[in-house]
């Protein structure tokens, strides 16, 4: 047997950047392969996790209570072994001190991959119990015992997102920008609808009617423990479900300051902006004034904020603003897939997540819903926009008073024909709105049966238009970065604006016999002749 060559520090180095690399160059097999054991153990556990439930799936499935705790526990207790694997590799070297010194060095190398990670997981562990802390915690992470088991999930999961300028147990927000988001699990539909805020009058699902501006119903409802002991999201997603006739499942926050650290913590977003957009009036921060170039931008935070938010520029308003939200969900989803920048940056994303979003969602089901959303086809995709005038929504009229000032009503059976049309039965094509040319009309859509995921998957079933731009007409290369929307404009002097009501007359898009009458779109207590009634009233 040929003899064992003499250590040296290289070893020790070898082994600090591959646990028992230094140990095979010694020619110890048995002492290398126990030192490389505990990394060849974690690597299977990686590889079978993966290759069984996708990667998107199995790093979700670490948000259970525990699992990411536990994990950093794991790469705690691997900085002592692989120190003690280091030393094995030089325990024959000579000690002299400036040798000692290299030693430290390749101890600390062999530590530091390990500590980070710790690092992070920890701080991930910590986001996750913020995130899926509710709203009704004291404090983030305290989740008032152990998370129940996951729901079974059904075909269809739909959730409400919320847009909100605060966050914690302040009761002073409002909740201005609201979308409902649903996954057809059968057919990989995904159906999307934001929620105009100066909606009243919309049913609570237990026979009253919030006759206020839907907008202020989270911040009443926590103010108001008697009448909303479920809590305000509980209160908000009843109220919406019950409105289109459909069940929300789950509801999540995000603050608007977060949502700005969020799109710079990713790297920034891509959007279409299909018309220049110039508000002066537009005034957060240091932004006096905001401008928007037609064309295919990358955008920074606080440039996709002011996209997400301005409603006062020539050919915007609180309507259509929506639509632009629910094109920026999508692009912070295609650049978390897509970037690497959330790597590079985890730390921060994990800062601001835990900061400024929660929910109640269920822990349990976040890798089923990790999985889809990586799978989503665009091409699938359904988007509604509603609007005053288009014969679901209509401003008050001016002889109609109200104590809330610019409201919107809203017909409460095309609202329910719109739910059926946007949110169909699991398997079976939804439809836009408004409607599209070749479309069947509102309440007349003529739906097939349910089909098979393979067959609605067909060119046949293609999806109605929406907000994100065809193959064909996506910019060849990279989206141009814009280096800044500021507008530097003198600030418009001040008009009071006038209630946008509409001269007293029917409804030009009621159909014959129909017309928006009290009991349909107003209760008694809106009616011109009637005195302001509670807050909450009893459904007509």
């Amino acid at each position: 047997m040929p003899p064992r060559p003499t250590p040296h520090l290289r070893d020790a180095f070898a082994s600090a950047l591959v646990p028992g690399l230094g140990q095979l160059l010694q020619g110890r097999r048995r002492a290398a392969l126990i030192s490389a054991a505990p990394l060849l153990l974690a690597a299977l556990i990686l590889l079978l996790g993966v290759a069984s439930n996708g990667l998107v799936a199995f790093a979700a499935s670490f948000a259970n209570p525990g699992r990411l705790a536990l994990l950093t526990l794991l790469l705690i207790l691997m900085i002592p072994w692989r120190a003690l694997v280091v030393l094995d590799a030089a325990r024959t070297t000579r000690q002299r001190t400036s040798i000692s010194l290299l030693l430290v060095l390749a101890m600390l190398i062999s530590a530091a991959p390990h500590a980070g990670a710790a690092l992070i997981t920890s701080r991930a562990s910590s986001t996750v119990d913020d995130i899926f802390s509710g709203f009704e915690s004291a404090e983030p992470g305290d989740t008032g015992g152990p998370t129940p088991p996951p729901p079974p999930l059904g075909d269809r999961f739909t959730m409400l997102l919320v847009g909100a300028d605060a966050m914690g147990a302040r009761t002073s927000f409002n909740t201005d920008s609201m979308i409902i988001a649903s996954w057809d699990r059968v057919g990989g539909w995904v159906s999307t609808i934001s929620i105009p805020r100066d909606i009243v009058n919309v049913p609570l699902g237990n026979g009253d009617v919030w006759e206020p501006k839907i907008n202020s119903l989270w911040p009443a409802a926590q103010r108001n423990k008697e009448l909303f002991p479920d809590g305000p999201a509980t209160a908000l997603r009843e109220a919406l479900g019950a409105m289109f006739g459909i069940q929300i499942d789950a509801t999540a926050v995000i603050a608007i300051p977060t949502f700005r650290t969020l799109i710079n913590d990713i790297g920034g977003v891509d959007v279409h902006v299909s018309r220049t957009i110039i508000d002066a009036s537009y005034r957060t921060g240091d932004f006096k004034g905001v401008r928007l170039p037609k064309g295919y931008w990358h955008l920074d935070g606080d440039c996709a904020l002011a996209y997400a938010r301005v409603r006062k520029a020539p050919g915007t308003d609180d309507f259509n603003r929506g639509s632009r939200q629910q094109e920026l969900l999508f692009a912070i989803r295609n650049q978390m897939a897509a970037s690497g920048n959330i790597l590079t940056n985890g730390l921060a994303l994990l800062s601001a997540l835990g900061d400024g979003v929660r929910t109640d969602l269920n822990q349990g089901l976040l890798p089923a819903l990790a999985e889809g959303a990586e799978g989503f086809d665009t091409k699938k995709i359904v988007s509604a926009q509603m609007r005053a005038g288009d014969g679901i929504l209509r401003y008050r009229r001016a002889d109609e008073p109200s104590p809330y000032g610019s409201v919107v009503f809203f017909n409460a059976k095309r609202a329910l024909q719109l739910g059926a049309r946007l949110f169909p039965a699991a398997g079976t094509r939804p439809y836009g709105w408004p409607v599209a040319k070749g479309e069947p009309e509102l309440g007349k859509e003529s739906l097939p049966a349910p089909t098979p995921p393979a067959a609605s998957a067909s060119p046949s079933a293609a999806a109605s238009p929406t907000p994100t731009p065809t193959a064909s007409a996506l910019p060849v290369g990279p989206y141009q970065r814009l280096i800044s929307c500021n507008a530097n404009l003198p600030a418009p002097i001040y008009t009071p604006e006038p209630d946008p009501t509409a001269p007293p007359s029917e409804d030009p898009l009621a159909s014959p016999g129909e017309s928006a009458a009290p009991s349909e779109s107003l209760p008694p207590s809106e009616s011109p002749s009637a005195s302001p009634s509670p807050t909450v009233s009893p459904s007509p």
